[in-house]
């Protein structure tokens, strides 16, 4: 399986993957195809693997043991209701992982937009909606955002808001001028870029395809120059990765890549203006 062919396949297909050693995965494959039960001639895969990468070495024993238990661990999610993707670790290559990835025995999950990169199941919701919010700054900005403001609607607030990974001032929680609302209006985030005058779409975006609210704002400025702007991002759905993948994950054997962080349903709202028209 070639990464194109990789990229074809339904989200439900390759959604959930684990990277593991060629050798592994083009025996896997093999047997699968000359044997419709699957079954895998342990001694077979573990020794080639082991062979193959520590030739002469006094491992070898200890690495077919490691080998055999990475898959099994694969097998056990499998049966466990995981659709989980055996990948070769020179298909990963053509794809983006964290830093420091893939490593073998890792559960990643795949962007939801974008067939090219992998999240760990542990990071995947922060990772996603940080991407998510960066798309949407990046994409005003490029539109000639001057000055504007982040602010939290439903879902996660400031101490999430603290961890990510945002090229902007980190505002504090202040009370509504409005009394009699008996709510309070949570500035998470704000930027003021005087000098943009940029006036364009970004390349390369992957949810903005999917987000009409999105496009009525970019519309709204290009052709008919608006001058100030309100657009949310909302992130409701939790793509199935949820307490219960994290219990099948975890009995299976396959690592999480981290602390799992549960999903929440969140909705942001990003307000403020464009330069003036020219």
């Amino acid at each position: 399986m070639s990464e194109n062919i990789l990229k074809t396949l339904p989200y439900s297909e390759r959604q959930f993957v684990v990277v593991m050693p060629d050798e592994i995965v083009h025996k896997q494959r093999d047997s699968l195809a000359e044997d419709a039960s699957g079954s895998i001639d342990w001694k077979n895969v573990a020794m080639t693997v082991a062979l193959g990468s520590f030739r002469a070495s006094p491992l070898v024993a200890l690495a077919s043991v490691v080998v055999k238990e990475g898959y099994a661990a694969w097998e056990r999610s499998r049966d466990n209701g995981i659709k989980t993707l055996p990948i070769k670790r020179s298909e990963a290559e053509e794809l983006i992982f964290p830093p420091g990835h893939p490593r073998d025995g890792v559960l990643y999950a795949c962007h939801p937009a974008d067939t090219n990169t992998y999240f760990t199941v542990a990071t995947f919701h922060r990772a996603a909606f940080e991407h998510k919010l960066a798309e949407a700054v990046n994409l005003l900005m490029h539109l000639g955002a001057t000055k504007f403001k982040v602010e939290h609607i439903t879902g996660w607030s400031t101490e999430f808001a603290s961890h990510l990974a945002v090229p902007f001032q980190q505002a504090t929680v202040k009370a509504d001028v409005n009394s009699n609302s008996g709510s309070k209006s949570k500035i998470l985030f704000e930027a003021s870029l005087p000098k943009n005058k940029s006036c364009v779409l970004p390349p390369d975006m992957v949810w903005y395809p999917h987000e009409k609210t999105w496009q009525s704002v970019a519309k709204g400025r290009l052709n008919f120059g608006m001058d100030d702007f309100s657009l949310t991002i909302s992130y409701v759905d939790d793509f199935g990765i949820n307490a219960g993948l994290k219990l099948k994950a975890t009995n299976s054997g396959l690592d999480l890549g981290g602390k799992f962080e549960e999903h929440i349903a969140t909705s942001w709202k990003i307000e403020g203006v464009f330069a003036p028209s020219i």
